[in-house]
């Protein structure tokens, strides 16, 4: 029973990190997870982007839609999934990603 109760306030959780998300996070779950602590394919050394600071986000996703950044991860997939992001939402996607507690 305390089992099936952890696990729904999890679900909860983790729905209400979901409902605060720019749209254009739905692009990231499926490799980050819904709240940035997965470890996406091809991530060296199992970081994760949660809780990165936003000067490294920004560089990074702006690098990824240029096509030019290249963390030693799946740089391809990034490239495909930035390419038609705006600047607006690559902002708002730094700054929820910044914010979002890192993997412990």
């Amino acid at each position: 029973m305390k089992k099936i109760l952890a696990l729904t306030l999890l679900g909860a959780l983790s729905i209400g990190i979901a409902a605060e998300a720019p749209a254009a996070f739905r692009k990231c779950v499926a490799c980050h997870g819904i709240n940035g602590q997965k470890v996406a394919p091809g991530a060296k050394g199992g970081v994760t982007i949660a809780g990165l600071p936003k000067t490294k986000l920004l560089a990074d996703l702006k690098g990824y839609k240029a096509g030019t950044a290249d963390n030693g991860g799946a740089k391809a997939i990034m490239y495909g999934q930035m390419k038609n992001v705006s600047d607006t939402d690559i902002e708002a996607l730094a700054d929820y990603i910044s914010k979002l507690p890192p993997k412990k």
